[in-house]
This record gives structure tokens, sequence and C-alpha cells, in this order.
């Protein structure tokens, strides 16, 4: 696939067929994330496929925090929200351990942190935080570019996570990954003009 056609098709899925991941391409899609920059030349990326089911209902009962909402509790946390973001959050919200359970493929992606991220205090020490979102991207365009879609769910705690994956102390949890083919779904992104965007000398 052209580049180009795979940033135009990238999308977020959560639903999936059941059809299985072919193995070869599971591994392209990992091996462009590693084609990232970084900045400290020493990718220090690792990648964790959950292929166990029971280690699977492990990670989701640790990594997840959806809960079911009463429609007041989701009357209110909506209520701000724009017209393009309430669609999306209505839709995550029912599916968010189901989508973790039933992808063909969970990717976990773990990052190098040299200290944690709760005590940077600047933009340079988030560097590697930065960096691993590079890679990510990388993963999502190689996703689409296979005709494989997912998204990024990002935990809110990830102490028990990392725990239950047996992550060394100084790496952190960047994002779970659900990969497989998609049903017919996906959200709508708010439209974005290019020309409305860019800003020449001064905003």
């Amino acid at each position: 696939m052209d580049f180009y056609e795979a940033v135009e098709k990238r999308k977020t899925v959560r639903e999936f067929q059941l059809k299985p991941v072919e193995k070869e391409k599971l591994m392209r899609v990992i091996a462009a994330g590693l084609k990232a920059p970084t900045h400290n030349n020493l990718r220090e990326w690792e990648f964790v496929l959950v292929k166990d089911l029971e280690q699977r209902k492990r990670v989701v009962e640790v990594g997840v925090a959806a809960k079911d909402y009463s429609e007041k509790e989701v009357e209110k946390a909506t209520r701000n929200m724009s017209e393009w973001e309430k669609p999306a959050y209505l839709a995550a919200l029912p599916v968010q351990k189901r989508m973790l359970m039933s992808s063909p493929e969970l990717l976990i992606v773990c990052f190098r942190m040299r200290q944690p991220l709760k005590e940077c205090k600047t933009l340079y020490e988030l560097n590697n935080f930065a960096s691993i979102w590079t890679c990510i991207e990388n993963i999502l365009l190689a996703m689409a570019a296979e005709g494989l879609y997912g998204v990024t769910y990002i935990p809110r705690d990830t102490a028990s996570l990392r725990k239950v994956l047996e992550i060394p102390g100084d790496y952190e949890v960047a994002a779970l990954i659900p990969i497989g083919y998609p049903k017919d779904y996906s959200v709508k992104q708010k439209p974005a003009s290019l020309n409305k965007k860019i800003h020449y000398d001064k905003w």
C-alpha cells in the first residue's frame, strides 16, 4: 500500500472479526515500529504479545478501568464534550474490556523510563515517553497497510499490569493495542483543514 493511502485508511476500530492475524503480518507491523525515530538511538522499547487466554484475562482485569456506568454518570461525563468527542466516548465505553478480550492479537507496548513519569519536571525528561509514540504511530500505519486495525488503550494505573506481565521496574506500559481484521465499525474524527492548521512566521 502507498504510504499516503495507509495514512488515509488508518482508523480506530474496536470490533473485530474472528479471523486470525497472520504471523508474518504481525511481525512486519512490529518491525515497522522499531524503525521509528528514538531520541537516544537505543530503541529502549519492548513488546509483549499476550497469547494465552488466562493471561489475557488477568491483563484485562488489572489493566482496564472500565465499569458499568449509570445513565446519570454518562450524562455527567459527556455534558461538556463536543459533537466529535461524545460519539467516540459513548462508542468506547461499553466495549473497552470486550475489545481487548476478543481481538485476535493483543500487543502491549513498553518503553524504558530513566525516572518515573510523575517525577519528570521538563519536556526533555519526557523524551523516552515521546519517543515511544513515534513507534506506536508506525505500528498503527503499518497495521493499516496490512488491512489490520485497532486502537490504543491507555491504562490508568500500570503498576498491577507491570506485575502481571513481569515487566522490569525501569520500564513503563505506553499502550495496549488490540489488533485484528475490522468489523464494519469506526468512529469519525473531527475534520481538519490544512490551511487553518498551518501558521506562517507567527500564530
